[in-house]
C-alpha cells in the first residue's frame, strides 16, 4: 500500500534541489533528543539554507574572501611580532571552539585585525557554519536599509532584520566604534551585545578603540572574563612593512 503524503511518516519528494534524503524523508529537519527541530545531519540542506541566510547581510566580500590563518602575515621588518603572533592564535582558537565564547581585539588601525574576521567567517563558513562577518557601520546601514523597506514596500521589518544580528549562530563584529556615536546607533550596539550576552551565543568583536570608550555597559559585558577574552593588538601599521614582507605569505610550519 502506498503510503499517503498526508502521513506526517511519509516521504516527500526533494522538491527544493538537494540530494535525495533517506534519514530526514526529505523533509531537510529532524527532531532531535529534546523534540527540537534541527537540521538534517544527513543531507545537510537545511543548514546550506541557514549559513546562506546568515551570509547574505555579510561584509565577507572582496579581498576578505581570499584571507585565511595561513595567509595572515606575522612577521615585521624580518622579526616575529608577539601581538599578531598572539592575534593569530586566539583567533584560530576562536574558530575551532566558538561555542559560548567571546574574543574581543582591540588596537591601532591597519594591523590585520580585519584580515582575521575574514579568515574566522572563511574557516567557518567553508566548515558549513553559520557564521555572520559584518561591520558595524554596515551592520547599521542594513537596518537602515530595513526601516526604508518597511516604510515603502512592507518587504522586511526592522525587527527581523535586528532579530538575525542578535541571534546569529555566530557574529564576527569588526570596526566597533567606527560608526559614530548617536543615540541611536549605541542602543542597537547595547541591544545586539546584550543579547548575546545573556545567550552566551559566540561573539568574535574588533575594535581600534580602546574599551573604556564604550558605554559602561558594553565594556563590562566585553571584558566579562568569564566569557570573554581580550586581546590588545598593538603591532605596527601593515603599510609599513617592507613589500617583500606583505607581498610574501607567512608560512606556519606547525600548522601544515
Amino acid at each position: 500500500m502506498t503510503e499517503s503524503l498526508s502521513s506526517p511518516d511519509a516521504r516527500i519528494p526533494p522538491g527544493d534541489g538537494g540530494p535525495d534524503c533517506d534519514y530526514c524523508g526529505n523533509r531537510r529537519y529532524v527532531l532531535d533528543a529534546q523534540g527540537s527541530l534541527k537540521p538534517c545531519p544527513q543531507c545537510g540542506v537545511a543548514q546550506t539554507w541557514k549559513v546562506r541566510a546568515v551570509d547574505a547581510y555579510s561584509s565577507r566580500n572582496g579581498a576578505a574572501l581570499t584571507q585565511t590563518f595561513f595567509n595572515f602575515k606575522t612577521v615585521f621588518h624580518g622579526k616575529e611580532d608577539e601581538f599578531l603572533r598572539d592575534c593569530l592564535d586566539s583567533a584560530e582558537q576562536f574558530a575551532n571552539e566558538p561555542d559560548h565564547r567571546w574574543l574581543v581585539l582591540w588596537g591601532r588601525r591597519g594591523n590585520g585585525k580585519t584580515h582575521l574576521c575574514a579568515a574566522v567567517a572563511n574557516h567557518l563558513v567553508n566548515a558549513g557554519v553559520a557564521a555572520l562577518f559584518i561591520t558595524m557601520p554596515d551592520l547599521l546601514a542594513a537596518l537602515r536599509q530595513a526601516m526604508d523597506l518597511q516604510t515603502n514596500t512592507e518587504q522586511e521589518s526592522y525587527s527581523g532584520r535586528l532579530r538575525t544580528f542578535k541571534s546569529a549562530p555566530i557574529l564576527i563584529l569588526d570596526d566597533l566604534g567606527a560608526e559614530g556615536n548617536s543615540d541611536w546607533s549605541d542602543a542597537v550596539l547595547f541591544e545586539v551585545l546584550d543579547y548575546r550576552y545573556r545567550n552566551r551565543l559566540p561573539t568574535m568583536i574588533v575594535t581600534n578603540c580602546a574599551l573604556e570608550a564604550f558605554d559602561p555597559r558594553i565594556a563590562s559585558r566585553m571584558q566579562d572574563t568569564a566569557v570573554s577574552m581580550v586581546i590588545e593588538d598593538n603591532a605596527p601599521d601593515f603599510r609599513q612593512r617592507p613589500l617583500e614582507e606583505r607581498d610574501r605569505a607567512t608560512v606556519h610550519t606547525d600548522r601544515e
